[in-house]
């Protein structure tokens, strides 16, 4: 594929292409978000879980040619899906009476959470920033590499749970248990040492699973 040229550099135009990609992505959840609640399939909320964001920052720590590129990456990624997330629904609000909830309810209720989820992006550039060292060989990279994966294992067996009850957020299930399969796989090959892989995904299942409110 030509995915974001398969690399993200360290240059303005790299940071420019994954500034416009989160723009992109940003629009399409807005819009997602107003497909009907608590249905089967959830489309409207699928940026709401974790396992949305830690595919996609994911991606672009392995595309990223250096730790550098994937911290300021996954900033601007998630910077330029908050601002085209609210940024949208701020238009909308003007000019279509379909989504206006009243502007000055607006301002103060989606203006906070763009703020939040700005102030949120720094922490995931330095996690992705950390991310990068997987690539160096050394018996340490088994546990970065495992982390990830933990998360979305530990979401999918969250979200699995709520869906024998509820019914609801498919969409989610699915995508978590695709990206497990994927990365599980393809870090599989990539690990220094598969034994403690093994024994670090498990604890990383865990540890999210009962640290992370679900």
């Amino acid at each position: 594929g030509v995915f974001l040229d398969k690399v993200l550099t360290h240059s303005t135009k790299s940071y420019i292409k994954i500034f416009l990609v989160g723009t992109l992505v940003g629009g399409i959840c807005r819009l997602a978000d107003y497909f009907p609640a608590d249905t089967l399939w959830s489309f409207s909320s699928i940026q709401t879980l974790l396992g949305f964001w830690i595919i996609t920052n994911t991606i672009i720590v392995l595309l990223s040619a250096s730790n550098i590129c994937a911290g300021i990456s996954s900033f601007l990624y998630m910077f330029g899906m908050t601002l085209s997330f609210y940024g949208l629904q701020a238009i909308l609000e003007m000019f279509i009476p379909l989504f206006s909830g009243g502007f000055r309810f607006f301002f103060f209720f989606f203006f906070s959470l763009f703020v939040l989820f700005t102030v949120l992006s720094i922490p995931c550039a330095i996690a992705a920033f950390i991310l990068y060292y997987w690539n160096k060989d050394c018996v340490f990279n088994s546990i970065l590499y495992a982390l990830p994966v933990g998360a979305l294992i530990a979401e999918t067996i969250a979200i699995f749970i709520y869906f024998q009850t509820h019914h609801t957020f498919l969409f989610q299930l699915l995508m978590d248990i695709v990206g497990a399969v994927v990365f599980l796989l393809m870090f599989w090959n990539r690990v220094k040492s598969r034994k403690i892989y093994i024994i670090a995904l498990i604890i990383s299942s865990l540890a999210f699973y009962f640290i992370f409110p679900w």
